[in-house]
């Protein structure tokens, strides 16, 4: 039987940098320079990248928004990012389990138990030992509850 922990954080707020340049070193400038001021992310995710430009999304606390999409707004030009923008009411909803990794089909049991409840899923991240969805604030209980019966957790 595997041991999954549900996690949900309704506290939060997803900002994107768009069209940052495909190269070596941005996500460490970006996310280095959040640190040193002091910002948490939750979640990070990185699209495709498409002639040379990628979209990088993450999640950090709701009450910190301001603030950082004001820094991110700052240092775009220096990056060559087009543009920054922000989605509000979100929550982040995750499993998690030292088996993970090792248990092929998890994500999609999770992506369906989701689903069945009428969940649509806005943004995806994974690692060893966790699959965290962005989904709609409203829907996080609901995503828990779905988790649970799933997961029998």
């Amino acid at each position: 039987m595997l041991d999954i922990q549900i996690a949900s954080n309704t506290n939060v707020a997803k900002i994107t940098l768009h069209s940052v340049p495909d190269k070596p070193g941005l996500a460490a400038e970006i996310f280095g320079r959040l640190g040193n001021e002091g910002y948490n992310v939750e979640l990070v995710v990185s699209g495709i990248s498409y002639k040379g430009k990628v979209d990088i999304s993450f999640a950090v606390a709701e009450n910190e928004l301001s603030p950082v999409q004001t820094l991110l707004e700052k240092i775009k030009d220096e990056i060559g990012a087009e543009r920054v923008s922000h989605t509000t009411n979100i929550a982040l909803i995750s499993i998690a389990g030292h088996q993970l990794a090792q248990t092929p089909g998890i994500a999609g049991r999770m992506f369906n138990a989701l689903s069945k409840t009428g969940i649509n899923i806005d943004t995806i991240s994974t690692s060893m030992s966790s699959v965290t969805c962005v989904i709609s604030e409203d829907q996080a209980q609901q995503a828990v509850n779905a988790l649970q019966k799933e997961f029998q957790a």
